[in-house]
């Protein structure tokens, strides 16, 4: 990395402002000129010392008190050199803009779509800059800006939209409406009609039997065929992120649940691991052997229902009662670890609620003996079946190249060949103390990405079945006061336990001043936390990398050429939530 710094000094003299190196995060930090970013972007891009080719986030940051009000982050990973940086560019709030790095990265498109949308911040020469989580006519303002109110500006007690039953209908007039309003889901609009072939809009959602939460898909068709596809998101947005800055550190937990809620354990991991590395706390061995187990549960459970979900669109009813009869095992040892088996809260900052026990383990051993079995029993259903084979076999084609481009990860990225997993790329837990591999697909098509879910189950149980065998006994929760509260057996019994106790929830943690990126192979792919500290025990802004929102900007891509009844299949190929995306 040091090679690369003195080799943009020397090539940028003038437009590298500030240099930060965190050792203790391991983590860089490149400040530039915004008027050069675009240069330096693609020089980090194309330069063989470099070789960024992944764009794994773009972000905005506010502070209202600076003349260069607003900061514009990109957070870049070069996959061949296993290495992270940041990019950050300030503005000013008179001229908020910036060049567009759609160029270089496919999948910035849809990001800084996300910065304009809630931040206000213009690209310059992105294809369609329009809001992508609000509606499209949200004339209220940007709502991650600071001097935006959470609950907002008064609209809601209005409901203008919804009409009432004591007053006359209204006539909508097509003229009212622009002839930029109009093609804003149009293929081709500069194309004269003369030309273009005959073509039929059809709204796929937003209640759409097949589609995995609320989306709408705007398809332009050519008979059959998919022209064009548009996905219009935001119908589930909540803002988490904003709410985020009004919470403690502890307070967020439970909001991390409701993002991806089929697989909430692995989203609490993500975030507690975000919030750790930010106050370098280092948690006890057999927490981090108990986090791995539960990850890897989590993540078969996701796997199952996904299988489950996506035969079931397809046309298996089988499969989805098989899938469902192994992930109410597994719930129910969640319920008896935690207490719930949806929107579960068992990670803790620092290690977990509670311990595992030894009859847990026992139906943990008794589980993984029979599990590999029932994977090949749904191997034996569709891994050969001929409708199966005909609806997944080289549809929706996704090369290495264009997964990395669109920022893609988890088995999206695998299934296109790529061997990148952020377990094995930057350890954490115990994924380095046990043995297991990363499975790649070879074509990049749907039945690819169906081919390494299958197989990161088989993995998955590999991984608990060693972890299990190799518990060590220990603490369950990190030693760090002034962080993390006293157990509540002292707590119950001890007054300055309980005066400890009182502080850290009624106060919160105040981190030190710093920003930290985490990245977490979740089951859909990179789930990553950027969090700002500002001293406070709130964060100053929180950013959630969620890799549905991410997959769903490459959805066009994939697409077009296909047949209407395979846009469901493809849908279902990211295994995207839409709690996850539209956070």
């Amino acid at each position: 990395m040091q090679a690369l710094l003195d080799s943009l000094k020397t090539k940028f003299q003038d437009a590298i402002l500030a240099i930060r190196v965190d050792t203790a995060r391991a983590e860089t930090t490149l400040s530039v000129a915004s008027a050069r970013l675009l240069e330096i972007a693609r020089y980090l891009h194309d330069a063989p010392e470099a070789t960024f080719d992944h764009l794994t986030d773009i972000c905005s940051v506010d502070y209202p008190e600076d003349q260069l009000r607003f900061e514009v982050v990109y957070h870049l990973h070069s996959l061949p050199l296993r290495q992270r940086l940041r990019l950050k560019a300030r503005l000013t709030e008179d001229d908020p803009t910036i060049a567009s790095v759609t160029g270089i990265w496919k999948g910035a498109e849809f990001l800084e779509r996300e910065v304009y949308d809630m931040m206000g911040i213009h690209f310059s020469g992105h294809p369609d800059l329009r809001r992508i989580l609000m509606p499209e006519d949200y004339d209220e303002g940007y709502p991650l800006r600071k001097d935006f109110p959470t609950e907002g500006r008064g609209w809601r007690s209005k409901f203008e939209f919804i009409p009432r039953l004591d007053e006359a209908s209204i006539d909508v007039n097509e003229s009212e409406f622009t002839d930029s309003e109009k093609s804003v889901f149009r293929a081709e609009p500069d194309v004269p009609s003369s030309q273009r072939k005959e073509e039929l809009l059809l709204n796929m959602g937003p209640q759409h039997p097949s589609t995995h939460g609320v989306l709408r898909v705007v398809l332009l068709l050519d008979g059959e065929r998919v022209v064009k596809a548009t996905p219009d998101l935001g119908y589930l947005h909540r803002g988490v992120e904003k709410l985020s800055e009004g919470l403690t550190y502890m307070q967020i937990i439970p909001h991390t649940d409701r993002l991806d809620y089929v697989c909430a354990m692995s989203n609490n991991y993500a975030y507690v691991r975000a919030v750790e590395k930010l106050l370098e706390i280092e948690v006890p061995i057999r927490a981090e052997y108990i986090r791995t187990i539960v990850a890897e549960m989590q993540r078969i459970i996701g796997h199952l229902f996904w299988l489950g979900t996506q035969a079931l669109d397809i046309g298996a009813m089988t499969v989805f009662f098989w899938t469902f009869r192994e992930r109410e095992t597994l719930l129910d040892m969640f319920e008896k670890l935690c207490g719930a088996r949806l929107t579960l809260n068992y990670y803790r900052i620092g290690g977990v609620d509670s311990d595992f026990t030894p009859d847990l383990v026992q139906r943990m051993k008794a589980f993984l003996e029979t599990f590999p079995e029932k994977v090949m029993e749904y191997d034996s259903l569709i891994a050969s079946n001929r409708i199966w084979l005909g609806r997944t076999k080289n549809i929706a084609l996704l090369s290495a190249e264009d997964a990395i481009s669109f920022g893609c990860t988890g088995p999206v990225l695998r299934g296109s060949g790529v061997a990148y997993d952020v377990r094995k790329a930057e350890p954490y837990g115990v994924y380095d103390k046990v043995d297991w591999d990363v499975p790649i697909g070879r074509n990049g098509d749907t039945y690819d990405r169906y081919w390494i879910r299958m197989e990161e189950m088989r993995q998955s149980a590999r991984i608990i079945a060693q972890c299990l065998d190799q518990l060590p006994a220990g603490p369950i929760m990190a030693e760090a006061p002034q962080y993390i509260p006293p157990p509540k057996e002292l707590v119950m019994r001890d007054m300055e336990s309980l005066i400890h106790h009182f502080i850290i929830y009624t106060q919160g943690i105040k981190p030190p001043k710093a920003e930290t990126y985490c990245a977490t192979e979740a089951p859909k792919g990179e789930l990553g936390f950027f969090i700002v500290s500002d001293g406070s025990p709130r964060p100053y802004r929180l950013k959630i990398r969620a890799p549905s929102f991410v997959h769903m900007g490459a959805f066009d891509h994939m697409a077009r050429g296909y047949l209407i009844s395979d846009v469901v299949t493809i849908f279902g190929t990211y295994d995207v939530v839409m709690g996850e995306c539209d956070r």
